[in-house]
């Protein structure tokens, strides 16, 4: 059974006299009462709860959606447009506002200053100080550890979305302050995480869940932060001694503004990478694991996690979750990130935004066939909320069930053991967030393993594990690559595993590739379009074809008046894709018999004009508009070429601009040590 974890007010009561008049003006006064609120572990996890519910409420809460990490990749996009809200998506710094991310920031750091002060408290107990002086992980050092490893994530948030930003000043009042660089922050972070996770419990020791920071996740956060900084990434090059002494090795143009860049020493931290994650996947791993089998009929062993997630429960595949509960708001990946829905008064909970969107050739080109992580991982239909029924979503511009095209599957109002929770509204689904699971710690590792360049086997290793589960056997393993090519592939497999979770972007970054990744998903769009305007179809690499119409019709499958669907059967319109349908929700208004739909022509061409679709119409199809759109409707044309990452367009050869803005508050006050870079706006 989840447990959220929420606001203590009583336990934090001696916290909340402090003034938090900005972000760097958290004043937890030393004179705070130590005597209940860090009475025993258990009081001084309801003062860390506080920073827990902060993180979700006000910064996970939208976050990825706000942040844009999954509306800007080679595979996902935003369908909205015009809109403000994607262009750091887009990589059009000059085009966002300063303050657009203010909240975000602001909770970030007020969350960092709150754990930090905890875990002080904490350090300073006898009790602590003689348990921290044995061998073994206790409850106090569980929490301790939990404290500061819960401080080092919120500041590898801020490093990751914001890149380098005032640091190590929470917690009292300045006047004055300055930049930090990212890879100093880092370095600290990293440092303090080592020091305490050592006598932290695993995910599922000492009564620590998934929804709680372990042994396991604070070794896998090690991992993934070393790997960054051993990576590629833009760095400023308005700043002159802002790295200090660290050397660069460049990839493209220098603008005067930023840089892509590695830095020379970067074997230095893969090889941190690799031990930490070795350790998350091998030896720390606790009751996680990755999900292999299946005793549903369906057998699916990758749908698995996400019916876990949907049905609300922790997935034993999750390494670190983020807690919510039905009924209580900033649930938002059940409306932000979700399957599609619509917005109508008969059943709000069924209104789903779906900010994700999938790049309509990477939705017929991107998996093999065989890989059942496709349907479970993109859809073309949502759910009507006036009718009860299963929509086509249409191509081109929109949001909800109104357009936009394909979308992310693996959160899906529809589907989990009970889906629908009374009294609960658009946001409030109690679907968590899954900060990291195990396939995408394992798929890390593969890539330490692939960019040292030492352990090839093992990267492969890890990567057919991945792939075995995908496909259901051995058939589609990888064998006897290296180097460059091995570590494409390594990405290649994390795109597929992770579509729509926030991690595609950053491999994009990582890889040193990302303009080169962004003109050939651009060119690709364009060769489908051409061919759809020449012929009225579009044949992909893949055996897929994409085609100006499809034909759609509402159905019962099995005599049922709505179903939702699984496994999916090549021969029957209603079940191929599979992993949609439609739920039947009960709602008295819901007077339509047939609430599934049947789709022909999705992925094969039916002349418009022939036999084919004149049966299809005498037996009730209708003929749909679909891959007309992309050509044939200027909104859908402006739409797709902006959306699709357009800021590489004229600096192919320059570094991706990706951080976000902070906000005017913190450039005014620093007195003129902060400013922000990459073409961000600073007033």
């Amino acid at each position: 059974m989840k447990k959220i974890i929420i606001y203590i007010f009583l336990a934090l009561l001696p916290f909340t006299f402090t003034g938090c008049k900005d972000y760097l003006d958290v004043s937890n006064a030393g004179q705070s009462d130590d005597n209940f609120v860090m009475s025993s572990p258990g009081e001084a996890f309801k003062a860390l709860s506080w920073v827990y519910a902060e993180y979700r409420q006000n910064a996970a809460a939208g976050g990825n959606y706000n942040w844009q990490d999954p509306l800007g990749s080679d595979a996902e996009y935003l369908s909205e447009y015009p809109s403000v809200n994607n262009g750091i998506a887009r990589l059009q710094p000059s085009a966002a506002n300063v303050n657009a991310d203010m909240l975000l920031f602001n909770s970030l750091n007020v969350a960092l200053a709150r754990a930090t002060r905890v875990a002080d408290l904490i350090e300073a107990k006898a009790e602590y100080k003689a348990d921290a002086a044995g061998s073994v992980a206790t409850s106090w050092t569980q929490i301790y550890g939990e404290a500061r490893t819960l401080r080092a994530y919120l500041a590898w948030e801020l490093v990751r979305h914001f890149g380098d930003v005032p640091f190590g000043y929470e917690n009292q009042v300045v006047t004055s302050y300055t930049l930090t660089s990212r890879f100093v922050i880092m370095d600290k972070i990293i440092a303090e995480i080592k020091a305490v996770e050592s006598k932290m419990f695993v995910v599922g020791q000492g009564g620590i869940t998934a929804e709680r920071i372990s042994r396991t996740f604070a070794n896998a956060l090690i991992g993934q932060i070393a790997l960054h900084a051993g990576s590629w990434q833009t760095i400023r090059t308005d700043m002159k001694g802002l790295y200090g002494t660290v050397q660069f090795v460049n990839k493209g143009a220098d603008d005067a503004a930023c840089v892509y860049a590695r830095r020379a020493d970067y074997p230095d931290y893969v090889k941190v990478a690799e031990t930490y994650l070795s350790a998350a996947v091998n030896i720390h791993s606790g009751s996680a694991r990755l999900i292999t089998s299946d005793t549903r009929a369906v057998n699916n062993p990758f749908q698995k996690h996400w019916q876990e997630v949907n049905s609300r429960r922790i997935s034993q595949e999750s390494i670190f979750e983020i807690g919510c509960v039905p009924g209580i708001g900033n649930s938002e990946y059940g409306y932000s990130m979700a399957r599609p829905g619509s917005n109508s008064s008969v059943n709000s909970y069924l209104n789903t935004f779906a900010a994700i969107r999938i790049v309509p050739s990477f939705f017929y080109n991107g998996y093999e066939t065989g890989d059942m992580r496709r349907d479970v991982s993109m859809v073309i239909s949502g759910s009507n909320a006036a009718t009860g029924q299963e929509n086509l979503i249409p191509l081109g511009v929109g949001t909800r069930i109104g357009g936009g095209g394909p979308s992310i599957n693996k959160w899906d109002k529809n589907r989990g053991d009970v889906p629908l929770y009374t009294n609960a509204t658009f946001r409030s689904s109690g679907i968590n967030y899954v900060i990291l699971r195990m396939a995408d710690v394992m798929l890390l590792l593969a890539e330490a393993k692939a960019v040292a360049g030492t352990d090839a086997a093992g990267a492969i290793a890890l990567v057919n594990q991945i792939r075995t589960r995908a496909f259901g056997n051995t058939s589609k393993n990888i064998s006897g690559l290296s180097g460059d090519a091995l570590l494409d592939a390594v990405y290649n497999e994390r795109k597929l595993e992770l579509l729509g979770e926030g991690a595609i972007r950053w491999d994009m970054i990582r890889s040193g590739k990302f303009n080169e990744r962004a003109i050939a998903i651009r060119k690709e769009m364009v060769d489908m379009t051409t061919g759809l305007q020449t012929n009225g179809f579009y044949t992909f690499p893949s055996g897929r074809t994409v085609s100006n119409y499809v034909w759609t019709k509402f159905v019962q499958v099995g005599g049922a008046v709505a179903t939702v669907t699984q496994t999916p059967v090549d021969t029957d319109p209603a079940l191929y894709p599979g992993w949609r349908g439609i739920y039947n929700w009960g709602v008295a208004a819901y007077t339509t018999t047939a609430r599934n739909l049947a789709i022909k022509g999705l992925y094969n061409y039916i002349d418009p004009n022939g036999s084919e679709a004149k049966a299809l119409v005498a037996d009730g199809y209708a003929r749909v508009n679909w891959g007309i759109t992309v050509w044939n409707d200027a909104n859908a044309k402006a739409m797709l070429n902006a959306s699709i990452l357009d800021g590489v367009v004229g600096r192919e050869t320059s570094a991706p601009r990706y951080f976000h803005p902070m906000p005017l508050t913190v450039i005014d006050q620093s007195k003129g040590n902060v400013t922000n870079g990459y073409g961000l706006p600073n007033k």
